[in-house]
């Protein structure tokens, strides 16, 4: 018996170590090129939760909205115990952390069970969020110094208004409203007008022209979808917008490697 114990014992410091490690990883310390980009990311999940959300209350893919969700959520804990590590000055310090004040409240309200009221308040927070990180990319963007940061910022915002066009989308169709109708029309020329900045810098290399290419015809894609052309416009708006995303996402990458 007391051999037995022994041996639990042991097994139980052979595990230890193995349960203390994901708790004690070291975060990463960003490059401003990457701090842009991971700042880019941030806005973009505050959208796509919501998007997921309102995906799960409208019974539009619901088990891929749930996984996004989870996913999402994971995916914006960790960037923001990289920006809380990466942040040196009082400014961004004050940023990071009222983004993590918030992000409390929004990652609660997510992993509830959908419902319109909800999904407004989760929407009004998203709001909130990613307007404060687009500013703080701007801040970020300035102090790099770099023309690649400029292009950083707009292909990370790109990213969010490909996710801000199918959420504005989804809620309507939950509870129609003229703010967001407004705020779908609006994303719209913004994207086709980041399209046109992005493709005519200097920066580019056949790479990211590449990646253009391929993002403007996912663009055309979403755009149909969101018009109502097609017969299942939420599915097409939901499965596109995440094709524009993975797009947008490699380029953003892509830029972020040419300031390095």
């Amino acid at each position: 018996m007391i051999f037995y114990f022994q041996e639990i014992f042991m097994r139980a410091l052979f595990l230890l170590p193995l349960l203390i490690v994901p708790i004690l990883a070291e975060a990463t310390v960003l490059t401003p090129g990457a701090a842009i980009n991971t700042i880019g990311s941030q806005r973009m999940l505050t959208q796509r939760i919501v998007k997921a959300y309102c995906q799960q209350g409208r019974g539009v893919n619901p088990n891929v909205a749930k996984q996004q969700i989870s996913g999402s959520i994971n995916q914006f804990s960790t960037q923001l115990t990289n920006l809380l590590e990466s942040a040196t000055v009082p400014e961004s310090i004050a940023a990071v952390k009222k983004q993590e004040a918030q992000w409390q409240t929004f990652r609660t309200l997510a992993q509830t069970p959908p419902k319109a009221d909800t999904a407004k308040q989760l929407d009004e927070i998203a709001e909130g969020m990613q307007y404060d990180a687009g500013e703080l990319a701007k801040s970020l963007e300035a102090a790099m110094g770099k023309p690649q940061g400029k292009l950083i910022r707009i292909a990370g915002r790109q990213r969010m208004l490909s996710q801000r066009l199918a959420k504005a989308a989804c809620m309507q169709s939950w509870h129609a409203s003229p703010t967001l109708k407004s705020q779908q029309s609006l994303a719209q020329k913004e994207f086709a007008a980041g399209l046109v900045t992005l493709r005519t810098s200097a920066q580019n290399t056949p790479a990211t022209l590449k990646q253009l290419d391929l993002a403007q015809m996912q663009w055309v894609f979403l755009e149909n979808a969101l018009s109502g052309l097609d017969t299942a416009a939420d599915n097409n708006i939901a499965t596109t917008s995440e094709r524009l995303l993975e797009v947008m996402d490699k380029l953003s990458n892509q830029y972020e490697r040419l300031g390095n």
